[in-house]
C-alpha cells in the first residue's frame, strides 16, 4: 500500500476566507490530506485573533483541512522569523511530508533571494547598514540592500507580507535538517485578504465575505463573542505597562530599551491600546513590532522564549481523515500533541508549566470579547467532524 502523504500549512485562519478555502482544495488535489498549525489567539503581527482558536480551526476543518493544531503561545505572535521557525519545527515533528505556503510572486525568484539573502556576510552587512543608518528599521534596511545586490523589483517583491515568510519558512527547513518540501502554493490577488475582511464592521457584510461553511461558524458566535479585539483589551494593557519604569532594563523579548521606554511613557498618559501603538510608530520600529513588544511587556515573554523549541501542540479540530493520521502517526510524533486540555496532567512538569501559562494568558484574552466570557480552557474539547 502506498504510504499517504501529508503537506503542513502554517496559518491563522483569522478568519477563514475564500484564499484559504482554495489552497486547501488545491493541497487536496496533490495531498492525502492537510495538517494546519495555526496560531493561538494571539497572531503574528502582535494583535488579537477575530475570533477563538477553537472556532477558527472548526470553520477549517469544515471547509476541507484535515487537522487543525495549534501553534501555541508566545510563538504565535512573534516576528516572522520566530513564527516560522516554530511552525516548521511543528510540521516537522508531527511527520508532515510538505510544508506548503501561499506565494504573491514567482517562486524561483524568491527562492533566489533567499539564496543571497541567507549568507552570512548579507546579515553582517545589513546589522552594519542599520548602525550607520540610525532610523532604519530592520525590514526596511534589508529592503535596501536587496535592492542594491538584487535590484529594485526583488526589494519590492520581500516588502510582502507572505514573501517574507516564505524565506523564512525556506530558512527554518535548511536550518533545522528537516525532510520537508517546500510546496508553494501561488496566491489569488484578486480575493479579499484577511485584513479586509476584519475592516468590516457590519456583521452581516463581514460574513458575506466568508465561505459558506466558514460564514456558518462564524455566524454561529454571539454579539458577545465576535470580534474579539485589543482595543477591548485596554485597560488591562494599559494598567500593567504602568508598573513599569522609565530605564526599567527588563529582559523582554525583542524590545530594545528605547522601544520599552516610550512605551512606558505613551502609557502613562494614555488609555488606549491603538493609540499607544500609533503613537509609538515611528521609521524604526512598525506597528507590527510595537504591538508584539507591548504583549511581551504585558505577558512577560523573553528572548530566551525564541531560542527554545515549543514543548507541544493541542488539538483544534479534525475530520475523518485526520482522526485517521492521528491513530496512524501519533506514536511517531517528535513532539506532544495534547487531544484535550485536561490530558496535560499526563505530560512531564515543564511541559504542563508551559501549557498552564498559555492557558492563564488565554483567560486574560477573553477580556478582548465584546461580552462577558466566562469559559474555561481546560474544558475545552476539539471539533470533530463526523
Amino acid at each position: 500500500m502506498t504510504k499517504k502523504r501529508y503537506a503542513a500549512v502554517i496559518c491563522e485562519y483569522n478568519p477563514f476566507h475564500y484564499g484559504h478555502l482554495k489552497q486547501i482544495e488545491h493541497l487536496k488535489r496533490e495531498f492525502d490530506g492537510v495538517i494546519c498549525i495555526m496560531s493561538s489567539n494571539l497572531v503574528q503581527r502582535g494583535e488579537i485573533a477575530v475570533a477563538d482558536k477553537y472556532s477558527r480551526a472548526k470553520a477549517a476543518v469544515m471547509c476541507g483541512a484535515s487537522l487543525v493544531v495549534s501553534l501555541p503561545f508566545p510563538y504565535c505572535m512573534m516576528s516572522a522569523r520566530d513564527f516560522a521557525a516554530a511552525g516548521v519545527y511543528i510540521a516537522a515533528m508531527l511527520g508532515a511530508d510538505a510544508l506548503a505556503f501561499g506565494c504573491e510572486d514567482d517562486f524561483s525568484t524568491l527562492e533566489k533571494i533567499y539564496r543571497e539573502t541567507k549568507d552570512v556576510s548579507f546579515e553582517k552587512e545589513l546589522m552594519a547598514l542599520i548602525d550607520k543608518e540610525k532610523n532604519l528599521s530592520y525590514p526596511k534596511a534589508k529592503e535596501m540592500l536587496v535592492a542594491a545586490k538584487l535590484g529594485e523589483k526583488a526589494a519590492e517583491i520581500i516588502r510582502k507580507p507572505n514573501n517574507i515568510l516564505t524565506l523564512e519558512y525556506l530558512a527554518a527547513i535548511e536550518k533545522g535538517g528537516y525532510s520537508l518540501k517546500p510546496f508553494p502554493v501561488a496566491r489569488d490577488m484578486t480575493l479579499r485578504s484577511s485584513s479586509s475582511i476584519r475592516a468590516e464592521k457590519d456583521r452581516a457584510k463581514f460574513l458575506s465575505l466568508l465561505p459558506e461553511c466558514s460564514a456558518a461558524v462564524y455566524g454561529g458566535l454571539s454579539a458577545e463573542e465576535l470580534p474579539r479585539s485589543a482595543e477591548n483589551l485596554s485597560q488591562y494593557i494599559i494598567g500593567t505597562l504602568r508598573r513599569y519604569n522609565v530605564g526599567d532594563n527588563r529582559n523582554i523579548y525583542s524590545t530594545p530599551l528605547d522601544l520599552a521606554n516610550s512605551i512606558v511613557n505613551a502609557a502613562k498618559l494614555l488609555n488606549s491600546f491603538t493609540h499607544l501603538v500609533d503613537v509609538c510608530r515611528n521609521t524604526v520600529y512598525t506597528e507590527a513590532r510595537i504591538r508584539r513588544s507591548v504583549f511581551s511587556m504585558v505577558f512577560g515573554v523573553t528572548p530566551e522564549d525564541a531560542l527554545s523549541k515549543p514543548l507541544y501542540t493541542l488539538l483544534l479540530a479534525a475530520d475523518e481523515a485526520g482522526c485517521a493520521f492521528l491513530k496512524n502517526r501519533k506514536k511517531h510524533f517528535g513532539i506532544p500533541l495534547i487531544t484535550k486540555p485536561a490530558h496535560i496532567k499526563k505530560q512531564p512538569a515543564h511541559i504542563q508549566k508551559a501549557f498552564y501559562r498559555e492557558a492563564e494568558i488565554e483567560s486574560v484574552l477573553l477580556l478582548s470579547a465584546p461580552g462577558v466570557q466566562n469559559e474555561n480552557a481546560m474544558e475545552k474539547t476539539p471539533f470533530i467532524k463526523k
